[in-house]
């Protein structure tokens, strides 16, 4: 049998409602893509800063590559030899400095001309400069070595002002 109770009389509490979601602390999926995201950005700047690096190194290397090649002519005055080294160096360091496709495929006049527009001067395709288009056939080429080098050291120079315009 049931008894008859009054339901003020009856030991119940209130509904208590569950606290609000709060957003801290946050659940293990925001921390990862916090994580992801933090790793992200930092693999994003270091490749940025490679890559700025390997432009800037390139200049530096060319720099000493040149010094280099002027001690060797200092020492063995192989004339032959200095043309092609020094055709290699501003060769490499053009391709580093330009896009491939604008100074890759140049030769002959058209190489000459390309110096001559970044140089700033005429000495490529009507002075010293020639020589680097014309000796490689000659048995024994005559040329001022040393103004040849100061024009080569001035063009890589001209090359490391652009690439810091480019920046």
């Amino acid at each position: 049998m049931m008894q008859d109770t009054d339901s003020a009389s009856l030991p119940l509490r209130d509904i208590h409602l569950p606290d609000p979601v709060s957003l801290w602390p946050l659940a293990s999926g925001w921390w990862i893509l916090m994580i992801f995201f933090f790793i992200f950005v930092l693999s994003t700047i270091h490749l940025i800063r490679r890559y700025r690096n390997h432009k800037i190194s390139a200049l530096y290397l060319a720099k000493q590559e040149l010094e280099r090649i002027k001690t060797d002519f200092s020492i063995s005055q192989n004339k032959s030899n200095l043309i092609k080294e020094l055709s290699e160096l501003i060769r490499r360091l053009s391709i580093s400095v330009f896009p491939r496709k604008e100074s890759a495929g140049l030769t002959g006049e058209e190489w000459l001309k390309f110096l001559d527009q970044y140089s700033n001067n005429n000495e490529f395709g009507n002075g010293i400069g020639r020589v680097l288009i014309e000796a490689p056939y000659q048995a024994n080429p005559r040329f001022d070595s040393n103004e040849l080098i100061a024009l080569i050291s001035t063009l890589v120079d001209k090359f490391g002002e652009r690439k810091d315009d480019k920046k």
